[in-house]
């Protein structure tokens, strides 16, 4: 450190200092002036002495950058910082001159029947004859389609016809509801349909009955429907009566999707095991089987098969087994089980019938099923 003190010593005092840096190498220079000055200045920008020293600048005492102007050429790169940053800055809340009116969050394509009320005759007749207006909306193409209509037009026969079908007027809403598809419908076809079912020998109260209960019935032609009702006809060997029956017990069926109900018909008889005759006897018992959903129907059985052992003509005998929900059957089987009271077998003594289990709430099973309490109960489903 003393020989350095020295040496800055002699280049102040001597002249000549210079010409003895000028001997040195550029890199052992460059690397004593910015060591020095820095012990000297604090803090200096060794950028400008190695730019003096690039540019051949004298290093004599009176070339030697001071402490102002070291300060000048930081305070310089500063101010080119910050009036970047401000430049930035600025320009956010400068006026844009492109057209940004397009650019939008993207909104999912929506319709509301409330901008239209006041001004549309046809949503006003619609609403008195209590059709529900925002279930209508939530239905694909039917709002565009309602509002294209007049009602004295495209709707007022339309309503007369079912009228004269037997649909009593405060369920009139209700239908619409359902199924406003029937203002697309041609009178004169739907005349032919109610024609087709008379020539099946449907008496005019059955018809009414299922025009109210699937107000989607007249919307199929009367080749889908003959086609539907061959198919339950010839699958389970009905007769014509029961053909009617089935139609009038659940209409809904019959317009059901064609691929779910041959999908159960498949899992009843060859998953299941059941055969042709119990086949028939359980879709006239209990249609609605054919319209459950698949993996529930498969659970509820092989419980009720597998662990409970009720045989196939028990299950045929009371099909309220297979519409019910597995965990309900679970949970009173494993109660009676406990109470040791479990016994489906009608031929045994304690016999509980497989319609109890699943019937009633469940205070009413405690009372009549199980001989046991409510509160019993609730304390075993707590356990499970």
């Amino acid at each position: 450190m003393r020989s350095v003190i020295a040496c800055i010593r002699n280049i102040v005092i001597n002249p000549v200092g210079t010409t003895i840096l000028q001997g040195l190498p550029v890199q052992s220079c460059r690397t004593f002036c910015t060591t020095q000055l820095e012990s000297i200045n604090g803090r200096l920008n060794s950028r400008c002495i190695l730019d003096q020293a690039q540019n051949g600048t004298s290093w004599s005492s009176e070339k030697l950058p001071s402490v102002e102007v070291e300060n000048e050429c930081v305070n310089l790169e500063q101010n080119k910082e910050v009036d970047a940053e401000r430049k930035e800055d600025t320009s956010i809340i400068e006026p844009c001159n492109e057209d940004i009116s397009t650019v939008a969050p993207y909104f999912r394509p929506s319709f509301n029947f409330a901008a239209y009320v006041n001004n549309s005759p046809t949503l006003q007749e619609l609403v008195k004859l209590g059709v529900n207006l925002h279930s209508l909306e939530k239905k694909k193409g039917v709002p565009e389609f309602i509002l294209q209509l007049e009602f004295n037009k495209n709707m007022k026969e339309h309503i007369r016809f079912l009228h004269a079908l037997g649909v009593p007027s405060d369920e009139l809403g209700h239908f619409i509801t359902i199924n406003p598809w029937i203002f697309k419908e041609d009178l004169d076809d739907l005349q032919v349909r109610v024609n087709y079912l008379q020539s099946k020998k449907f008496l005019a109260d059955m018809i009414t009955r299922i025009v109210r209960k699937n107000p989607r019935w007249l919307v199929f032609s009367t080749g889908e429907i003959d086609q539907r009702l061959g198919h339950f006809q010839k699958t389970f060997k009905l007769t014509g009566d029961e053909v009617r029956y089935l139609t009038l017990k659940r209409p809904k069926l019959i317009t059901y999707d064609m691929t779910h109900i041959k999908l159960n018909t498949f899992s009843l008889k060859e998953e299941m095991g059941f055969s042709d005759d119990e086949l028939r006897s359980l879709l006239l018992q209990a249609p609605k089987l054919w319209m459950k959903s698949n993996k529930p129907l498969l659970s509820v059985f092989d419980y009720a098969h597998n662990i409970m052992k009720l045989t196939h003509q028990q299950i045929v005998n009371f099909p309220q087994i297979l519409r019910t929900r597995t965990f309900r059957l679970k949970q009173r089987h494993l109660f009676l089980e406990l109470l040791g009271r479990a016994q489906y077998n009608p031929n045994l003594e304690g016999y509980i019938s497989p319609k109890a289990i699943v019937s009633g709430t469940d205070s009413e099973f405690c009372q009549t099923v199980a001989k046991s309490s409510v509160e019993a109960f609730n304390i075993f489903l707590k356990s499970i």
